[in-house]
């Protein structure tokens, strides 16, 4: 997963989050304030009955209290018998007696609480009659409305059942004074109060009956959110892993064009990802790191896109100012990955893939795990797949062979860990490709012109040769005895003076002519310009020289030139390097041969 679906990743679940935190800060202030708004409901019914009771009190106050007849529920008060008229008779003979406006109070509380479970209470600090005795709470709500004369009201239990509890003050009016002056009371004193206690829990399920469809309809609108949310980010993904695929693509295409030119490292971004995962897995890395490895391992050469062909396409070994010149394609690659937002997170795997454990690599000498952990593994995958691989001036190794060479450079080139790692992990691959040394198209056969054919005659020329006689072990496309078993040289003589004498062009024009005229003379033998005016043919068999007479003499007759022929074993130790021949080339020089030239020259074949 690249940086912008990392981000695109992370900043959905985070709106996912911010979504369902934002829903549940809804349902759950709904739900506090449908609490709230059930507590309200219960306070506002206990004031309304309250009211009820006060209006009643004032309707008995304002009359001295009210009497009715004796009965069983209006028994005498016997907390009104300091009252001389408590009692008294109609002239029909009924028996009254006088209730006051508490007595009455009692009473309906009673009655209320009998229909509708709202308890009411008469209550007093100082009551006339025990059964008005505050309770705690009523006692502490009492004594904080002293100063305030307001009402009061909080939830409470009464036997474990939450009540919403209010208590009004009553204040001592003048007919109040009838019952209670004896009490010491004056008008406007608190005397007590009037206490309601009404269920909350029926308010309550009335409520949260509303809340139930209001937070079905917010939980149907969160689905509906989140689903839009989840789309939005899975198209939002597709579109930078397309984006992600896209520019992938586009780099891995210009890295095969890179490799397309050159059948020698055809193929070598792909090898070289795969044993790059192959030892990622043995390490026992995690799914993104091998990922994150095998992108880099695709394109850790993209770099090399801008150096030089002349360069980058040589068959041979490149001299000093020529590797300087190809380092740099590891700092190109990081330059080129670092602006692409898809690749910011390969780009310095990319840049260090060819910095050494021991601190002696490039670009910038890391050392140990100053190496970012995954250019390590593209190190050693990269150099097991130029060991296990043809060049046109090495042979490959085997992979026994290559992995004892990344053994015996761990901790040197390689972390002596992950080359451990990738000595056991490598050791069953199969190189099932094979490099053929001819040229595959006519784009190959023109860059080994350009590398390996003579300007002029398009025979091949000096480094060729020097590829051919060398005699390291790793010599790919080396002179082999039962191929090419005989050399002939061919030494020119005054070609100097011809120049001088016919024009420089003129020289051009005869050279081209006797190498087009020897290439089909002899098509199955390779022919060198090793010099100006000296000239070598390999062949398998011995040349018939005396059969070249008539097409020498047809090119040279007319001219100053004169020349001399050698024929060899392949084995004669003149041939052991280039450096020999050319010595024997150069004694021969001082040679002057009387006839005129007899010359061999060589066809270009399709393929060494």
């Amino acid at each position: 997963m690249n940086k912008n679906s990392k981000f695109v990743e992370r900043t959905m679940n985070l709106a996912l989050v911010g979504w369902t935190l934002l829903i549940l800060g809804f349902i759950t202030t709904l739900y506090w304030q449908t609490r709230v708004s059930a507590e309200q409901l219960a306070f506002n019914e206990a004031k309304a009955s309250i009211r009820k009771d006060v209006a009643i009190r004032k309707w008995v106050a304002s009359h001295g209290g009210v009497y009715v007849p004796v009965s069983e529920r209006t028994t005498p008060n016997i907390y009104l018998s300091h009252i001389a008229n408590r009692d008294v008779i109609t002239d029909d003979g009924q028996q009254l007696t006088l209730m006051n406006p508490a007595y009455i109070l009692t009473q309906v509380a009673e009655d209320y609480a009998n229909e509708y479970g709202i308890r009411g209470h008469i209550t007093s600090i100082n009551p006339l009659n025990p059964n008005n005795a505050a309770d705690p709470w009523e006692t502490k709500a009492l004594t904080g409305m002293q100063k305030s004369l307001n009402d009061f009201g909080e939830l409470a239990k009464i036997d474990n059942i939450t009540y919403m509890r209010v208590l009004e003050p009553m204040l001592v009016t003048q007919a109040c004074l009838k019952c209670h002056a004896h009490q010491g009371y004056s008008v406007g004193d608190v005397r007590g109060g009037i206490s309601i206690s009404i269920p909350v829990q029926p308010f309550y399920d009335q409520m949260l009956h509303q809340l139930t469809y209001t937070s079905l309809f917010l939980l149907i609108l969160w689905g509906i959110g989140c689903a839009a949310m989840i789309h939005y980010k899975n198209l939002a993904k597709k579109y930078w892993f397309d984006k992600q695929n896209d520019f992938e693509q586009y780099l891995y295409s210009l890295v095969e064009m890179i490799e397309g030119r050159d059948s020698y490292t055809a193929g070598h971004t792909r090898r070289v990802a795969d044993y790059a995962v192959c030892i990622a897995k043995a390490l026992i890395l995690t799914d993104s790191e091998i990922d994150q490895l095998h992108r880099a391992a695709m394109v850790h050469d993209i770099g090399k896109i801008a150096t030089p062909d002349s360069i980058l396409l040589k068959p041979g070994k490149l001299n000093k100012i020529e590797f300087e010149i190809i380092q740099q394609h590891a700092t190109s690659g990081y330059q080129l990955l670092y602006k692409i937002n898809t690749f910011t997170d390969i780009a310095n795997i990319v840049r260090s893939h060819h910095e050494k454990y021991d601190g002696s690599g490039y670009p910038d000498g890391l050392s140990g795990e100053e190496i970012p952990k995954l250019a390590q593994i593209i190190c050693i995958a990269d150099a097991f797949d130029a060991m296990t691989t043809d060049r046109i001036y090495k042979g490959r190794k085997t992979v026994e062979e290559s992995l004892n060479e990344i053994s015996l450079l761990a901790g040197r080139q390689f972390n002596p860990h992950y080359a451990k790692v990738a000595v056991s992990a490598l050791r069953t691959v199969q190189l099932e490709y094979t490099t053929q040394q001819a040229q595959q198209n006519i784009t190959e056969q023109q860059r080994l012109a350009y590398f390996y054919n003579d300007q002029l005659t398009g025979l091949f020329n000096r480094e060729f040769l020097n590829i051919l006689l060398s005699p390291s072990s790793e010599q790919n496309v080396k002179i082999k005895p039962e191929q090419i078993q005989h050399a002939t040289i061919i030494y020119l003589r005054h070609f100097s003076m011809f120049n001088q004498e016919a024009g420089w062009a003129n020289g051009n024009h005869l050279l081209v002519e006797l190498a087009t005229d020897l290439t089909h003379m002899l098509p199955a033998s390779p022919l060198f310009r090793v010099h100006g005016d000296e000239f070598i043919v390999l062949s398998a068999e011995q040349l018939d020289i005396s059969a070249l007479k008539g097409r020498l003499t047809k090119h040279v007759a007319l001219n100053c030139i004169e020349y001399d022929v050698e024929q060899f074993e392949i084995s004669n130790p003149i041939f052991s390097s280039i450096d020999t021949l050319e010595k024997h080339m150069h004694g021969h020089s001082s040679i002057n041969m009387n006839g005129k030239a007899r010359m061999t020259f060589d066809a270009l074949t399709n393929g060494i």
